[in-house]
């Protein structure tokens, strides 16, 4: 099984389209840096304080507009909190290379999971449409390790490309912002009451409890490309779910039917340092939900991989 993966992984490493692709989820990051220096958000002035007061002016002023989404409102009502937590207690927030990876770490998964849906996309149907799959059918292994060694190669490149988005974040922020403010305290809102953690305690929580979003939509490309034999189609309608996906999540937040919306489970960071978006949803429902949908792509993917003919 081993060395199928292995062989797997030297396929997708060996494009240059591959690099292509891991190039651009690193400019990303440079550029989220760029945008954050120039907007002198980085270090704290001597009018921080002034600052983070007209701030919450006009964070209230949104969240009472008629048209404002529920999304909107909490995300207001949780940064109120926050700036009157710093001011209350004279903490002038500041970046580093810390806050700043914890803050980008959901906008990294995302990127990575992206990216991997191109190439996961790819990793069955090119398969099948060159006809290279007549040689892995020829050795010794069946088609079950095959399918497996695939769909480990698969999330482990989204896996691997997601850490080093977080890692070249940590890099590159610590060199324009500092390394100083490991022992910093990460400040979130749960019931209203904002309470901290320890900022190294946050960044590996926030790459963890972001991975089934990862999951969920690499299978779900996994699951097109061995359904169907055009790996256009397989990477086109995987992404255009995952986008629409992701964003209802975002713009949907809190109404009662997202309960059953598997993306409205895919960040489970809610239950750690925040409210679900839906009460009453557990984080064991959430991982059981997520669970049976991954099972259900696989029932759908494995047997049309096992049964498929390639003459």
């Amino acid at each position: 099984m081993i060395p199928f993966i292995r062989n797997e992984n030297m396929k997708i490493y060996k494009r240059k389209r591959t690099w292509a692709m891991i190039a651009i989820v690193l400019l990303y990051i440079l550029l989220q840096i760029v945008n954050l220096k120039t907007a002198g958000d980085s270090k704290p002035d001597d009018n921080w304080r002034a600052h983070l007061e007209q701030e919450n002016m006009e964070l209230r002023k949104d969240a009472a507009k008629p048209d404002a989404l529920n999304i909107e409102i909490k995300q207001a009502e949780i940064n109120i909190l926050l700036n009157q937590y710093y001011l209350n207690r004279d903490i002038p927030p500041s970046t580093n290379a810390w806050s700043f990876a914890v803050k980008q770490v959901l906008n990294i998964i995302f990127a990575a999971s992206l990216i991997s849906v191109i190439i996961t996309g790819e990793i069955v149907a090119a398969e099948f449409a060159s006809g290279t799959i007549k040689l892995l059918l020829t050795r010794s292994a069946n088609r079950t390790k095959i399918y497996l060694s695939k769909y480990v190669a698969a999330i482990l490149f989204g896996v691997l490309l997601s850490l080093a988005g977080v890692l070249v974040s940590i890099l590159l922020g610590g060199v324009i912002f500092g390394f100083d403010g490991l022992a910093d305290s990460y400040y979130y809102v749960k019931d209203q009451v904002v309470r901290e953690v320890p900022t190294l305690q946050a960044l590996l929580a926030g790459y963890v409890l972001n991975i089934p979003f990862l999951l969920i939509v690499t299978t779900l490309a996994y699951m097109i490309s061995a359904a169907f034999r055009s790996m256009t189609f397989s990477i086109v309608i995987s992404l255009l779910v995952s986008l629409i996906g992701f964003v209802m999540s975002i713009a949907m937040d809190g109404w009662a039917w997202t309960k059953y919306f598997v993306f409205s489970h895919t960040d489970l960071t809610q239950f750690l340092y925040g409210n679900p978006s839906v009460d009453g949803v557990t984080l064991g429902f959430s991982l059981v939900f997520i669970g049976l949908h991954l099972a259900v792509m696989h029932l759908i993917s494995y047997p049309s991989f096992v049964k498929r003919d390639v003459v």
